[in-house]
Parts: C-alpha cells; structure tokens; sequence
C-alpha cells in the first residue's frame, strides 16, 4: 500500500512539477511588475515582491504625461484592429479558393505564401519607407501600417486557414449555392460560422504581430503618431542624457498599460481559441 501510494505521489510530481515551474515562471515576473507599478523606485529596490503600501494611479498617470502613453496606446488599437479585420478580409476568399480549387496554381500560391516568411523584415525596412513616403501614405502613417501589417499577416492567415476550409464538406455550399448563395453570401453567412475557429486563431495571432510590432513603426510614425511599442521605450531614455535615474516604478506602469489589452483579448477569446486548437488537433 505504501509503495503504491509513493508512486502515485512521485508520478503526479513527476507529471505536475514542470508545469508548476513553467507557470512561476511565467506568474512571478508578472507579480513583480503589478506590484512595482504601485511602488517607488527605492521601495522596488528595497523589497522587490512585496506589496505596495497603496494603490495609485499616479505612476499610471505619469508614463501618459512624459510620453502621451494612453494616445499611443490608442493608436495601436485602431492600427491593430484595422489590421487584423483587413487581414481576415482578404485571407477568407484566398484560403477558401486554394482549398476548393487543387490545381497547379492553388498550389503555387500556397508555397508563395509559404516563401513569404522566408523574407527577414530587415530586407525589407529601406522599401517599405520608400513606399510609403512615394504613395504619400507617409502623411497618414496609422493608415499605412493598417495595410503593412495586414500585408505582412496575410501569408499566415492564408495557411492556417485553408486546412479549415478544406474540412468543411463541399456539399454544405455546394446546397448553398443551389439555393441562389452567391460566394460572398456563402463565405459570410454558411462557411465563416463554420471556420469561426480558424478565424479566431488569425485574428488573436494577427492582434499579437500588429500590437508588439515595434521595427517599423519605429520608422513610419512621428510623434502624434506613435504606437505603444514606440512611445514605451521613451520611458527609459526619458533624462537618462541628464544621468537622472530611470523611474522603475513609472515604467513598470508603462508596460502593464501595454500589455493589458493583449490580456483581455485572450480572457475574451479563451474559449474560442481552446475550440480552436481542439479543431485543428481533430483534424490533424
């Protein structure tokens, strides 16, 4: 009995343990920079995980006044959605003909896209500028990096779409289409609920790419235009030409305003997205 009951204790160490550390991993830095955003920077250093003596939004209203953090952080929510809606826009139709149609074309485009992410994005910084200034839409650098970015999503989108679109059977829109859908009306309203998971998996995936991208929207944007992965950094050069002291506390509160958004989209999308991985793992 007891060496039964110690095997079953050394097999749940066994098979817990890891995951245990993998999540103080990844729990414990996110408590340092809670707790820090609500501290000052001596008491940071004198008591790194304790808990704050209050809890202010003064550090939070800080970051905003030395970088305008809330408007960047606003211009990075417009540029992201936009671009994750643009990118869904135009890799449905794509994904929906490459799996409908198995010719030498379909599966030319497939291993296009696939060469896509063969492409460093440094090779392609310089033409991209160029671009945008020759098209004007340097003016408008939020509009441009809508359509950069889904550019830059589409490939992706493209492959983890079509294997859900090739699961669908045919003859769900082949009824469709004899009961007069057009195929705009069946990708909106029969073969998108279907794909739901799929279309969740790009848009969380495209919201990540878009919203951390910081290369080119360094280059692209200006002050008023800045995105949150822009303007954060500028919390930490803020006075260091004048050997002032970074202000831990101050930016630990600039990044826990960057990265809330990405934590309610995932508390939003949890369930779908766990759909999601259930779908592909059943068709895989």
């Amino acid at each position: 009995m007891r060496t039964s009951r110690l095997r079953s204790a050394l097999g749940w160490t066994a098979a817990y343990l890891p995951v245990l550390v993998y999540a103080a991993l990844i729990l414990v830095p996110l408590y340092y920079l809670l707790v820090s955003a609500f501290k000052t920077t001596s008491s940071i250093a004198l008591d790194p995980l304790g808990l704050p003596g209050g809890f202010s939004l003064e550090k939070f209203l800080d970051a905003d006044a030395a970088v305008q953090l809330f408007a960047a952080s606003g211009n990075s929510l417009a540029v992201t959605i936009g671009a994750v809606l643009l990118t869904i826009l135009l890799a449905a139709p794509a994904a929906h003909g490459i799996a409908r149609r198995a010719t030498r074309f379909s599966a030319g485009a497939q291993l296009a896209f696939g060469l896509a992410f063969l492409i460093p994005q440094f090779a392609v910084l310089v033409p991209t500028y160029l671009l945008a200034v020759r098209t004007g839409l340097i003016a408008v650098p939020l509009v441009f990096l809508v359509l950069f970015y889904a550019a830059m999503n589409v490939p992706l989108a493209v492959l983890l779409l079509i294997p859900f679109f090739t699961a669908v059977p045919k003859e769900i829109e082949e009824s469709a289409e004899l009961d007069g859908a057009g195929l705009v009306q069946r990708l909106r309203h029969v073969l998108m609920p279907i794909v739901a998971p799929g279309l969740t998996t790009v848009g969380i995936l495209c919201f990540l790419a878009a919203w951390n991208e910081y290369i080119f929207a360094q280059v692209i944007t200006t002050n008023a235009s800045y995105t949150v992965q822009v303007a954060l950094p500028l919390l930490r050069s803020e006075g260091a030409f004048q050997g002032a002291d970074v202000d831990l506390a101050r930016l630990a509160a600039g990044v826990l305003i960057s990265v809330v958004p990405v934590f309610v989209l995932y508390a939003i999308l949890r369930g779908r997205l766990i759909d999601a991985f259930a779908a592909g793992a059943v068709k895989g």
